[in-house]
């Protein structure tokens, strides 16, 4: 059983899901002051969006690899009843230590917090499950996949003179 679990863990990280990887962030302070200015620099000028009914938010990637949703973004107060546990205990854990302040309709990052996946982060703002890897988005349209893609053929730079989507 053991090595069944192992080869699916293998096959699903391959596919680039992160369903076994478990759900862990901190905020972005932390991760910004142990990591170089340049590297830090780089990545603050791509912005990812993520908009829907009752829920804004904006992310960057982090120094560290981490996924950065900023503060001010707007997450779902409400929660589907298939939201996965390890999420659920996320955003009580963020709410409880302030990260989340509920905010009229919405519940408000107070501050940048660090991800450790695009899912894990899409999840916590909507309050269901998700794959951030297609629901977060370049102004230009294309999803943190295609982006993702394009680094690695060398041609995904993206200039910072383009604003948030619009709607």
């Amino acid at each position: 059983m053991d090595e069944f679990v192992d080869q699916t863990k293998t096959l699903v990280g391959a596919l680039g899901w992160d369903l076994f990887r478990e759900m862990r962030g901190r905020p972005a302070e932390v991760l910004q002051s142990t990591q170089p200015v340049a590297q830090a620099a780089s990545s603050e000028g791509l912005r990812f969006f993520f908009r829907g009914e009752g829920f804004a938010a904006e992310m960057h990637l982090g120094a560290s690899g981490d996924f950065v949703v900023l503060a001010g973004s707007k997450a779902r107060v409400r929660t589907t009843t298939t939201i996965p546990r390890g999420t659920l205990a996320m955003r009580r854990t963020l709410l409880d230590t302030g990260v989340l302040r509920e905010d009229g309709d919405f519940l408000t990052f107070t501050s940048d917090y660090g991800f450790s996946s695009a899912s894990a982060a899409a999840a916590t703002v909507i309050g269901a499950s998700a794959n951030g890897r297609i629901l977060w988005k370049l102004p230009d349209g294309r999803t943190y996949a295609d982006w993702e893609t394009n680094q690695d053929n060398g041609s995904g730079t993206l200039g910072t003179s383009l604003g948030p989507p619009e709607g």
